[in-house]
């Protein structure tokens, strides 16, 4: 197992590299491969990618993600009409999904998303489009996914096992999936922060996938 010392050099190395994030008011402590990020950074889409960049380190055990987002003062901060605005348009040209089905509310920069989508992959779409948007502090993406067709459990569950087997960066053996109406339970151990979102893929584009619950565990 690597140094934390040196586990923290490198995440800071790769948190200053990444044109995303200004890291000049983030903290980095490292605790035997457990990453604690603390401190300001001026978009969530910054925030998302210090989170990244840091699971990406070699030696990277978990990352607890407290950096809070803080609009520079020179910038100016977007009303809360002008976000809506802002997020309702963003949808409207995002493919994934059907925009009219999706009611949007603001809230000192936080963001309620209501109504349905077709796929949970369009749900995870919708937020991660919010989240670009200046002035955005968070999401609350209640937006309830409602298949266009039936499917049942066992179908879902050997979908996903076969695009596990299918994936290059994990092993499927390391992998337990649970179904049950069409939520799904990922647990195991794997080696890599890209093994744990190569699983998370396999099951988010599913189809018939209402939710995942990521439980797998990196060591």
């Amino acid at each position: 197992m690597r140094n934390d010392e040196d586990v923290k050099v490198d995440i800071a190395k790769q948190l200053k590299w990444d044109a995303r994030i200004d890291a000049s008011e983030v903290s980095i402590k490292v605790n035997n491969g457990k990453v604690e990020l603390e401190g300001n950074v001026p978009t969530m889409t910054a925030k998302s990618a210090a989170f990244d960049d840091a699971y990406l380190v070699d030696g990277v055990l978990s990352v607890d993600n407290k950096l809070d987002v803080e609009i520079p003062s020179v910038k100016s901060t977007p009303t809360d009409s002008e976000i809506r605005d802002n997020v309702v348009t963003a949808l409207s040209i995002n493919s994934d999904v059907e925009s009219y089905k999706i009611d949007v509310t603001v809230d000192k920069g936080w963001v309620t998303l209501e109504g349905t989508v077709n796929a949970y992959w369009e749900k995870v779409s919708a937020e991660n489009e919010v989240l670009d948007i200046n002035g955005v502090l968070g999401v609350s993406n209640n937006l309830g996914v409602v298949p266009t067709e039936s499917y049942l459990d066992e179908n879902i569950a050997e979908d996903i096992i076969s695009a596990l087997e299918r994936n290059v960066h994990v092993n499927a053996d390391d992998i337990d999936v649970k179904v049950e109406d069409g939520k799904v339970t990922l647990d195991g151990t794997v080696k890599t922060y890209t093994a744990k979102n190569a699983a998370f893929d396999s099951a988010l584009y599913t189809p018939g996938v209402i939710t995942v619950n990521n439980r797998i565990i990196v060591g």
